[in-house]
């Protein structure tokens, strides 16, 4: 127990002194992330741009990325309703590895509200949470169909196909629901945490959430 603590001190410790750790010390492949919005019966990704405008809901979705730790990668995702009326939402996180390989894993821990990603000797903790709104639905899926319906078990109502694993090449996707109000922004919070086992992603998410209490 106390060495957990000590540890747990130590990485603390680097979140708030070390934050540009990761100019010297990138030693594994980061997971990417892909934001997407759900609404009324449509979805869309986010693929490599920072902001889109969805017009005929009149919704605007930006997406701030942040390296705050050699291990631990930070991305926010803030939606906001420009019309006259409370529209409700699903936002997507979406990861996967850019190098796949045909011996990773990708599961969905539900008892502890983590999706983890196995890449040979690189384990990966993905996570988010949002004010006032918790994660609704998880699945893991093959990467050819990240990006296709086949993701859903029901687009016309926003629920994924859950499938608790994936092997090979894969991606894990979790949505929260969230109700936005007019004129209101609403900010989800999404982080995705490298490592060489669980036990230490457990450990450096505790100090995340400890030293950013800005975190929704």
């Amino acid at each position: 127990m106390k060495n957990k603590v000590c540890m747990m001190m130590n990485l603390i410790s680097e979140l708030q002194n070390d934050k540009h750790a990761s100019h010297r010390e990138l030693a594994m492949e980061p997971l990417q992330f892909v934001p997407g919005l759900w609404v009324n019966g449509k979805y869309v990704w986010l693929q490599n741009i920072k902001e889109k405008v969805i017009y005929d809901e009149a919704l605007v979705i930006k997406v701030k990325d942040e390296q705050i730790h050699s291990k631990i990668c930070l991305s926010s995702v803030y939606v906001s309703n420009h019309s006259h009326k409370t529209i409700q939402v699903q936002i997507l996180a979406m990861h996967h590895l850019v190098n796949v390989g045909q011996d990773n894993l990708t599961f969905v821990s539900p008892i502890e509200n983590h999706i983890i990603h196995h890449a040979k000797t690189h384990v990966y903790l993905v996570n988010g949470q949002c004010t006032n709104a918790n994660i609704n639905e998880y699945t893991a899926v093959p990467l050819w169909n990240a990006y296709t319906d086949r993701i859903w078990n029901s687009v016309q109502k926003g629920n994924l196909k859950y499938q608790p694993m994936a092997k090979g090449p894969a991606a894990s996707i979790f949505t929260i629901s969230l109700s936005i109000e007019p004129h209101q922004t609403r900010k989800m919070d999404t982080w995705t945490i490298s490592g060489s086992n669980k036990n230490e992603l457990i450990l450096l998410e505790k100090a995340l959430l400890k030293k950013h209490t800005s975190i929704s």
